[in-house]
């Protein structure tokens, strides 16, 4: 993955020092950097590759009055070259930006490919910024007082003096009121914004403004997807999927990397991956089955099953992997001008933006890169749409009524009075149920309490979102279900060493798996039924019957007791680092005290102490970004 950069100020050029930081905090995205300044306009790319048979270009591309920095990696080269007329002799990225010339941003609809963009028209006077299908690439991009400034790595824009850095009070509502935040163009930030995945933004300059208008290329599950039986529909799945890896290994030279959870989604990638002869290194969250002992229904008992069956090793996290003076993020932030502080936490550490929810996908990276891979395939994206967990629900709210009753009479085979339970049954799903998911999502690591009263009053009549990944994946797709993740791997993997693929989110995978009948994912008493009969006789007979990982090995950990005094000393200390001034108004500084006061409650403390984490990270992301070096770097 490359890091994409610019800044474009109405009537003058971007200052030194921010240009500086900008350029900076995407340093870690590749090894080849370049930068072009057009008067009022700074652009800039760090560019890597990730196979040796593919041809190089210049990191910023020019054609007539256009230029433009890419993120690219394409899986249709092929394709894209045989419509278009192309030279085999470009590069992905002049590749995508000829075909865009030739053809439009529309025609990015048949581009298979994880690529982010932004394309200056130095004769109209206007940008454009693009995305993906999927997301896959970040593009974070702030428009304010005549200020346009776009990133890959939003620490690049929070680095910025120019950048209005003051906090989406939304979005701290939403995480500390327990509530889902669904969208594609959020951020933490009240003023910078994702460019939205499948669109492109185009921005003009208008006296001392700049306009922009914003329009999609694609949007998934907006055509239905029938064949003729059942056996179509499971060849057809097994086909993409097993296409989807098999591009994604020919766009990279050498070993790869892949995670080995023990759940159907990463086990069915590594597997193909196997089968299709690419030398590997398959790597699990987990620790060690020599650091902590099996416990029932581990998934390291899958993952043994699947290492014997392909005759392959899989490795194991352990205690010891603390991203620390060896690491490549260690390194890497060193390299842009900041001395990690080795005494503080990783968020600290590493100005990580508070939507890094887990740190272990950096270790993954890390073990990867140590390895000689340059990037790691992981399962995200699977039980969103390709290898969905259907409730019964699901079927009735598409109107799938017939196949709805048919496997609700099925579930209660062997009963007595088995009309009657059925009936119960189903009226149980139909009310119960159905309240449940359709219910506004409320999170058990709730801690509203935290909020100022103003804004609980501002937000608390918001209804908020249901939890429509149990029912309604189509919905929840759309609404920028796969984000999260796909940021820290953005994030984390560059930095700590390995890029990050997921072929569940090839766009014409998922676009099939939200088209087809939702009774494919569940029949036969079976869920996720497609995927299980798609790889049926390539997966372990332990894997095509897991139910679900009910007790896994982390739940394997012995509890230390809590030194009481010890543990308000730390609520204490928390309360403590959190900046008045930056919060003063969002925050209840009198429930904090008397928080910070008392003794243990555990499951109340850890709500709150995971609301605070997420208020700490955001106030060191803005402290510490700006803090990369002076200009005499640039």
């Amino acid at each position: 993955m490359s890091g994409i950069y610019g800044i474009w100020k109405n009537g003058e050029l971007p200052g030194e020092t921010d240009r500086m930081r900008l350029q900076k905090w995407n340093r870690a995205y590749g090894v080849k950097t370049e930068t072009m300044t057009l008067k009022s306009m700074f652009l800039g790319c760090t560019q890597s590759r990730y196979s040796d048979r593919m041809p190089e270009s210049a990191p910023v591309l020019k054609n007539g009055s256009k230029y433009a920095v890419i993120d690219g990696l394409l899986f249709n080269r092929d394709e894209i070259k045989m419509r278009s007329g192309l030279s085999e002799e470009l590069s992905d990225e002049e590749l995508l930006f000829l075909y865009i010339e030739k053809f439009g941003y529309e025609a990015l609809k048949e581009v298979n490919g994880d690529f982010a963009g932004a394309i200056f028209d130095e004769e109209k006077n206007g940008m454009t910024l693009f995305r993906d299908h999927m997301g896959v690439r970040p593009l974070f991009v702030y428009n304010q007082k005549g200020i346009l400034a776009f990133s890959t790595d939003i620490r690049g824009l929070i680095s910025m003096d120019v950048v209005d850095a003051s906090v989406d009070e939304e979005w701290l509502w939403s995480v500390l009121a327990g509530r889902a935040y669904v969208g594609t163009e959020y951020t933490e930030f009240a003023n910078i914004r994702c460019i939205k995945p499948a669109a492109y933004y185009t921005v003009t300059s208008t006296g001392d403004v700049f306009c922009a208008t914003v329009k999609s290329y694609w949007k998934p599950g907006e055509k239905k997807v029938r064949l003729s039986s059942d056996t179509a529909y499971i060849e057809r799945h097994k086909e993409l999927i097993t296409d989807a890896v098999k591009r994604r290994l020919d766009a990279v030279s050498g070993p790869v990397a892949a995670e080995l959870s023990g759940g159907l989604d990463s086990s069915i990638i590594d597997i193909l991956i196997h089968r299709l002869g690419r030398e590997a290194f398959y790597f699990s969250w987990s620790l060690s089955p020599s650091e902590l002992p099996y416990a029932e229904n581990d998934e390291r008992l899958i993952v043994e099953d699947i290492c014997k069956q392909e005759g392959v090793v899989c490795h194991f996290s352990n205690e010891a992997m603390q991203l620390r003076e060896d690491s490549v993020i260690y390194k890497k932030m060193r390299d842009i001008g900041m001395e990690p502080e080795l005494n503080a936490g990783l968020y600290r550490r590493y100005v990580l933006p508070p939507y890094i929810s887990t740190t272990q996908i950096g270790k993954v990276a890390q073990s990867a890169h140590d390895y000689g891979a340059k990037v790691v395939f992981t399962g995200h994206g699977g039980d969103e749409g390709v290898s969905h967990r259907c409730n019964p629900y699901e079927l009735f709210y598409n109107r799938e009524y017939v196949h709805y009753f048919s496997y609700m009479w099925e579930s209660t085979k062997g009963l007595k009075h088995r009309c009657y339970k059925t009936v119960m049954r189903s009226l149980k799903n139909l009310v119960k149920t159905r309240k449940q998911l359709r219910s506004p999502f409320i999170s058990v690591f709730a801690s509203k309490v935290m909020l100022a009263p103003e804004i609980m009053d501002k937000y608390e009549a918001k209804r908020g979102v249901s939890n429509t990944f149990a029912y309604d994946p189509l919905s929840y797709v759309r609404n920028g279900g796969s984000r999260n993740r796909l940021d820290i791997v953005a994030l984390l993997g560059e930095y700590c060493g390995a890029r990050y693929f997921a072929p569940y989110l090839d766009y014409r995978v998922i676009d099939y798996a939200l088209s087809i009948p939702r009774h494919m994912y569940l029949k036969e008493q079976k869920n996720r039924y497609i995927i299980r009969e798609a790889f049926r006789d390539m997966i372990p007979e332990s894997l095509y019957n897991l139910t679900g990982k009910e007790d896994t090995s982390w739940r394997n950990i012995e509890k230390t007791e809590v030194d009481i005094a010890e543990h308000v000393q730390k609520k204490n200390r928390l309360v403590g680092m959190l900046n008045r001034e930056y919060w003063n108004g969002y925050l209840n500084w009198e429930e904090l005290e008397h928080w910070a006061s008392v003794a243990a409650e555990e499951e109340r403390d850890s709500a709150m102490f995971m609301g605070i984490d997420k208020c700490l990270s955001l106030q060191n992301l803005i402290t510490f970004s700006r803090k990369v070096g002076n200009s005499e770097d640039m």
